[in-house]
Parts: C-alpha cells; sequence; structure tokens
C-alpha cells in the first residue's frame, strides 16, 4: 500500500469541481467590484486554490469530473477550472491535445488566460515559449494574456503580433503594449488606430492614448461609444477620455454622451472620472432618476471619496431594480450594479454643503483628494477594486513609459494588511 496516493473520492471531487467553477466566476468579477477589497479577494483566491489543488491531486479522476462539469455548463468558471487541470494533467505542448474541443472556445478565451497564468511559471515556461511564436492563434491570445495578467513582456514577440492575421489576437497584443507601458509601440498603434474594425481601432486607440497618444486617440475614442458599443468597451473609453482630453473637450464628449438614453450611464461614469467639484450637483440630480441613481452615485463617491454605506448616506428602503437593457447585456456591468450603493440625494445635499471647501475649482478630484497628489501603489489610495482601477489609469496617464498598475493582480498577505503579487 503507498501511503502517499491520494485516496480518490469522486463525490468529494466533483464539489471540488463545481465549487472552483462558481468561485473562479466570483473572482474574476470581484477584480472590478465597487465594494470588494483586498482581503475577500485573498479569501477567493485561497479557496478557488484549494479547489484547484484537489482536483489535480485527482489526477485523471480531476479532469473527468471538471470535464464533467463543463459539459453542464461551458461558462467563465467550467472553462477556467477544466483548463487549469488539463494543463497539469496532459504535458502536451500543442494547444488542441491539452484540452477537448468543449473548452477550446473563442467566447471564453479569457477563462483559458486566467486558467494558464494561475500555473506555476515553470510548468508553463516551454508552452509560453511555443505558444507565443505558434501558428494557433488561440494558443498565442493565451500566451498574451498570460504575459498581460503577470505583467511579463515579450519583447520582440509584441511588435510583430499587433498586425497579427487574426484580429483577436492583434486586439489582445494591443492591450498588453498598454499594460506593460511599451511606449515603444505607440507609433504603431496610433497607425492601427485608422483601422476599419471597429474593435481593432477601439483597441488601438485606447491603448495608444494610454502610451501618451494626444492627438488621433482621443478623437477616436470620443467618437466610438454609441448605442450599440459593447458595455464594456464603452465603460473603458468613458473611464479614460477625461484623462485625455482637456477640460472642454471632456465635457463636450459627457454632454454628447448624455444626449442619448442608451448611452446616458457612459456619459455619468465619464463625469465620476473627470472629478470636477462642478458636477457634484448635477450628480445630485441625476440620483432621483432610479435608472441612473447607483452609478449617479458611484460617480459622486469617486470624486469625494464619500461612503454610502459608512456615512449613512444611502436610502433607508431601496427601490426594485429598474430594467436597464444596458446592465442586462453584460455581466460585468450587471455584477457592478447589483453591487452599488442606492444614494439618498436628501442626505447627500447636506454632506455636501459641509464638505464643499474642501474641493478645488478647475482641479480633478479623485477620492476627495487631488489627481495629482495620488502616488502608487494603487492602493494606499483606494480600497476598493473599482476605485483602483480609476486610480490605476491616473497613474498610467500621468507615466505613458510604465506598466498600467495591476488591479487585478494576485492578492498575498503582510505583516499588515495585504498587497499584490504582480
Amino acid at each position: 500500500m503507498n501511503c502517499n496516493a491520494p485516496l480518490i473520492n469522486r463525490r468529494i471531487l466533483r464539489l471540488h469541481a463545481e465549487n472552483a467553477a462558481f468561485v473562479a466566476s466570483q473572482l474574476r468579477l470581484g477584480q472590478d467590484g465597487p465594494n470588494f477589497r483586498l482581503v475577500e479577494l485573498f479569501d477567493l483566491e485561497c479557496r478557488l486554490g484549494g479547489h484547484l489543488d484537489a482536483l489535480v491531486m485527482g489526477r485523471e479522476a480531476g479532469v473527468d469530473l471538471a470535464l464533467e462539469a463543463l459539459a453542464t455548463a461551458a461558462e467563465f468558471g467550467e472553462v477556467f477550472t477544466a483548463f487549469h487541470v488539463c494543463l497539469h494533467a496532459r504535458p502536451d505542448l500543442p494547444l488542441a491535445s491539452i484540452a477537448p474541443s468543449e473548452a477550446l472556445i473563442w467566447d471564453q478565451v479569457s477563462a483559458l488566460g486566467a486558467a494558464a497564468s494561475w500555473c506555476a511559471p515553470d510548468l508553463m515556461a516551454a508552452r509560453m515559449r511555443d505558444w507565443i511564436g505558434g501558428l494557433d492563434p488561440m494558443a498565442t491570445w493565451i500566451a498574451l494574456d498570460v504575459c498581460g495578467l503577470r505583467r511579463i513582456d515579450p519583447k520582440g514577440h509584441l511588435k510583430p503580433l499587433l498586425s497579427h492575421r487574426d484580429p483577436r489576437v492583434a486586439a489582445r497584443a494591443m492591450q498588453l503594449a498598454a499594460e506593460l507601458g511599451r511606449a515603444d509601440l505607440a507609433a504603431d498603434l496610433a497607425r492601427l488606430a485608422e483601422s476599419p474594425d471597429p474593435s481593432l481601432r477601439f483597441r488601438a486607440a485606447w491603448a495608444a492614448a494610454l502610451l501618451g497618444d494626444r492627438r488621433a486617440a482621443p478623437a477616436i475614442l470620443a467618437a466610438l461609444v454609441t448605442p450599440a458599443t459593447p458595455a464594456r468597451e464603452a465603460r473603458q473609453v468613458a473611464e479614460l477620455l477625461p484623462l485625455i482630453l482637456d477640460d472642454r473637450a471632456a465635457r463636450a464628449a459627457i454632454a454628447r454622451l448624455m444626449s442619448d438614453r442608451q448611452t446616458e450611464r457612459w456619459g455619468i461614469v465619464a463625469t465620476g472620472a473627470l472629478g470636477a467639484a462642478d458636477t457634484l450637483d448635477w450628480l445630485l440630480h441625476q440620483m432621483a432618476e432610479p435608472l441612473m441613481s447607483r452609478i449617479a452615485g458611484a460617480a459622486f463617491c469617486r470624486i469625494t471619496g464619500a461612503r454610502l454605506s459608512a456615512d449613512s448616506l444611502e436610502l433607508a428602503e431601496f427601490p426594485d431594480d429598474p430594467d436597464d437593457p444596458v446592465v442586462a447585456s453584460c455581466p460585468q456591468e450587471s455584477f457592478i450594479e447589483a453591487k452599488l450603493y442606492w444614494p439618498d440625494p436628501e442626505k447627500l445635499a447636506p454632506w455636501l454643503a459641509a464638505n464643499r471647501s474642501r474641493f478645488v475649482t478647475g482641479t480633478r478630484h479623485i477620492l476627495g483628494l487631488p489627481a495629482w497628489t495620488i502616488q502608487p501603489p494603487i492602493e494606499t489610495t483606494a480600497t476598493y477594486q473599482l476605485d483602483q482601477r480609476a486610480v490605476a489609469l491616473e497613474l498610467a496617464v500621468r507615466a505613458p513609459d510604465a506598466p498600467l498598475p495591476n488591479w487585478r493582480g494576485a492578492v498575498v498577505p503582510q505583516p499588515r494588511g495585504f498587497t499584490r503579487k504582480w
């Protein structure tokens, strides 16, 4: 009898597979959540790591049960879990030999990248070298995503991939250039921002703007948000535009967004990014509209640093959630909206009157502080993930040749509190 061999209990392993899928999906959403702190993410990461370790120790039984869960529902969590376990169990370098076709789907490719980034570097090193320069576009995309999630620079591999034949790979390479602060590629990205493909035009302009382009990129981004723009892209534009436009142009862009009912949400998000003290009364007025109330409250707090729950500034009774097709179309946006507090404008008005002198006219504010005073690391200024995302963008725009601070990096404990691993 080998006492070191794991005792396989398929019922327990099935629970590990199901729970790993659930926790992976919650972790992904929470990384951009409005009320998720590092401690909550650390808890989710520890739970996910435990479930994955059990499945890996279960060897082929772990693979079978992860694939069984995948056959039931091929969502982010199930794809993440199955691919991660397969990467450990099957050392073949060709991607098609590692996981079955039902796991290798472009609709959930972000789950594949996340699963690979959770593997130890020594497990992925050979695969990364093979995939990033290989002929399989999905393998190349996964390698780029791992580089982005861990902030690893692929150096000479990156520039040719900006023009990859597969637009999905090209877009991920553009995003990675911005995440790494590869300002040497800014001119290439500015040229690629003229692409006829809307998704490539968006990603190239977004990346070029983060890398310092203040000529063509801002105008391209400002014109990209329409009622047909996916919510994920629209939010990214709304968060970035006020940081790269002058005040007058930023306000004109916000006014255009507010002129259409279907893009009002992004106008309010952009107002929060603008951080201007003279918009606070207008945001109070927006809170009277149930459809915009919570996002307006979030913008108000982004500027002022007010805490709706801790300072008892939320409604005593919450209304029913209004039907919002913009929110309903995007799981991340739906998650953000559901986690936001309902602000009470009648409580916030006296709060603003008492605190108005703290906010300087003509100065952009983040969480109650002048934006120019913000310094890294991001977690010293912002407690919550969505706020850390805003601070990360502020720092990246200020230093185009520096990496975008990784607000989605792995959380590690330290003697007092938590920090980021990457």
